[in-house]
């Protein structure tokens, strides 16, 4: 009998009081009041602060972009443009709110930080961020993907409260070279796979086939697949096979938590997992990539820049490999061909007039179409206007880049994004009063419930028992409902907190 467990919750955006407004007028951190009385200019610059989250060919390409802007626009409309990158996402969403909430030792609020929605709803809570909407006409803002503007509208006024510089979404990348030998033996290709099930059940071939490889070594076949972010899993899964898990209509939440999309989602990722068809090892796939851990990943789209061209063995010898991209899997009783929409927008901090008219004006820099386009084919991130996510642009940019040259892997990745963003149904999750809370307990408690259990199942095997011995506890429909029923919980009370 098909179980589910359904909520619904009104929720509503903080307002502003009156005394509120005047005291934030008062000291100059109304976001609209004084807009368009004080702008920067050159004989009077303003300094703006961008807390971003880059690394590596990322950083770089973003402060590159930062020095052309303060040595151009920036100087002529006295603009100058300080980045800061905080690491990761995380730790910018923790300074964030340390410096929103007076903190000790916090670092100053920037003027601009890339953040997800959650995070952002917790500020729009604090009456922290200054809306976009009076710095673009509609025209503007029409330029711009509508998925990626629609993102950003969450409260009950339906302010744009986040702004889109780049995007992301997942994408099936594969260590080609070492899958042929597997292919040729077994017939099952990359192009074979067409939803998570074949990739499932090709997993288990893959183990199969190299345990037989050292018949004298019982179970220790490898791992095919891995996948980096388990809240997009859940997410975009249950999206896709029609149960959207959160649903944010003008203040209501709805919760649709379905036991039968659960459990589809669990059989094609724990199951596998404790049986070791699926792995995870270091801390981001791409990693077990380089070590042939792994053949198969999803990640983010912008993440290609870290997948390995060379593989390391444990015995240290490498050989080089070619990387397979297509779109990410779907399931197969899919009702929506969707695919996750995301990547951190940015959303401004309410500040002196003037400070935030130049933060605009950063932005309208950077995302026309010739700025946005180079960023994305120097990061690996989608553009965020319409003009410029097309095949046709991307490959005009890509080539007219000569820095960039050989980075194949890089433009393939934005070409198929820009595909995907076009053709499919790009799901972004809105947030509501706990859903922070929420995600992190979705980005964690599927993959921790998984490495547990494989660990008791290694023991076992290590105790002489066999693989389907060694996982039968953990292989009923009993001790789903056990874990369903916890998430369920837990899920619950992160919104009624």
């Amino acid at each position: 009998m098909k179980k589910r467990c359904n909520f619904i919750y009104k929720t509503t955006a903080l307002g502003l009081s009156a005394a509120m407004i005047l005291s934030l007028s008062g000291c100059g951190a109304s976001a609209t009041a004084d807009k368009g009385t004080k702008k920067p200019d050159s004989k009077n610059p303003v300094t703006i602060t961008i807390w971003n989250y880059y690394n590596g060919d990322q950083l770089a390409a973003f402060e590159t972009l930062i020095d052309e802007f303060n040595s151009t626009e920036g100087a002529d409309k006295g603009i100058v443009a300080v980045t800061v990158s905080q690491g990761d996402i995380q730790t910018l969403a923790n300074s964030l709110l340390d410096s929103i909430n007076g903190k000790a030792g916090a670092q100053e609020t920037p003027t601009l930080a890339a953040v997800y929605s959650e995070t952002a709803f917790i500020l729009e809570q604090s009456q922290a961020l200054a809306p976009f909407d009076s710095y673009f006409t509609e025209d503007e803002l029409s330029a711009y993907v509508p998925g990626f503007i629609d993102e950003g509208r969450f409260n009950a006024n339906n302010d744009l409260l986040l702004f889109p510089v780049s995007k992301s979404t997942e994408m099936f990348t594969a260590n080609e070279t070492d899958w042929a030998p597997f292919a040729a033996d077994t017939g099952i290709t990359l192009e074979s796979l067409n939803t998570k099930e074949d990739l499932t059940a090709a997993a288990k071939s893959y183990y199969e086939w190299t345990d037989a490889q050292t018949p004298d070594v019982p179970n220790d076949g490898k791992a095919l697949y891995g996948r980096d972010s388990m809240g997009n899993y859940i997410y975009i899964g249950c999206f896709q096979l029609g149960h959207e898990l959160f649903h944010v209509d003008h203040g209501e939440l709805t919760v649709d938590l379905d036991r039968d999309t659960f459990k589809t989602l669990w059989d094609n990722y724990y199951i596998p997992y404790i049986n070791g068809y699926f792995g995870s090892y270091a801390k981001f796939r791409s990693e077990d990539c380089k070590t042939g851990k792994i053949l198969a990943l999803t990640s983010s789209s912008s993440s290609v820049t870290y997948l390995p061209d060379t593989v390391t063995l444990e015995d240290d010898t490498t050989h080089d490999i070619k990387i397979y991209e297509r779109p990410s899997l779907k399931f197969a009783d899919a009702t929506q061909d969707a695919v996750v929409q995301q990547g951190a927008s940015y959303c401004m901090l309410k500040s002196d007039p003037e400070v935030m008219e130049g933060a605009v004006e950063f932005l309208k820099w950077f995302t026309s179409p010739e700025r946005n386009l180079t960023f994305s084919v120097m990061s690996g991130y989608s553009p965020v206007t319409v003009v410029s996510n097309t095949r046709d642009a991307i490959t005009k940019a890509y080539e007219a880049n000569h820095d960039i040259a050989g980075k194949e892997t890089v433009l393939d990745s934005v070409l198929n994004s820009a595909d995907m963003f076009s053709e499919k149904t790009a799901y972004a999750t809105k947030p509501f009063d706990g859903s922070k809370s929420v995600r992190a307990i979705l980005d964690t408690i599927l993959q921790d419930k998984a490495d547990e259990d494989r660990a008791a199942v290694l023991a076992a095997l290590e105790q002489g028992a066999s693989l389907d011995e060694a996982t039968a506890e953990f292989s009923t429909d009993e001790y789903f409902d056990t874990w369903f029923a916890d998430l369920s919980a837990q899920v619950h009370d992160a919104i009624k907190k």
